[in-house]
């Protein structure tokens, strides 16, 4: 889970055996609203700057359990990735487009220098 801005993270949702639940998405942090399917099945752990943000709405469910040590890191990305090669799921470089979860919108400087 990353802090996005202002109430706002970016997350996506794994099982114990990283298989994906739900991809990423952007979350408007406002309660447990946001994440209560999975927080009445079983247990949810959060981790990430995202999470501490997010810690006073969610704490309030018996299912949420917040781990301050792990940030998301990299180096950390490895099973993801040996799965993914395992699968043949490889990118070509030269022509892979980044995902960007929201479109960039630029907008004119309020103060001109």
């Amino acid at each position: 889970m990353l802090d996005a801005r202002r109430m706002e993270v970016y997350a996506a949702v794994y099982d114990r055996a990283l298989g994906m639940r739900r991809g990423v998405q952007a979350d408007i942090v406002d309660g447990d609203v946001v994440y209560r399917e999975f927080l009445d099945a079983h247990p949810v752990y959060f981790f990430g700057n995202g999470a501490m943000k997010c810690r006073k709405a969610l704490a309030s469910h018996p299912n949420a359990h917040f781990i301050e040590e792990v940030e998301p890191l990299a180096k950390m990305m490895f099973p993801l990735a040996e799965k993914a090669l395992l699968k043949g799921d490889m990118k070509d470089v030269a022509y892979f487009e980044p995902f960007y979860l929201k479109e960039f919108v630029a907008s004119k400087p309020k103060k001109l220098l």
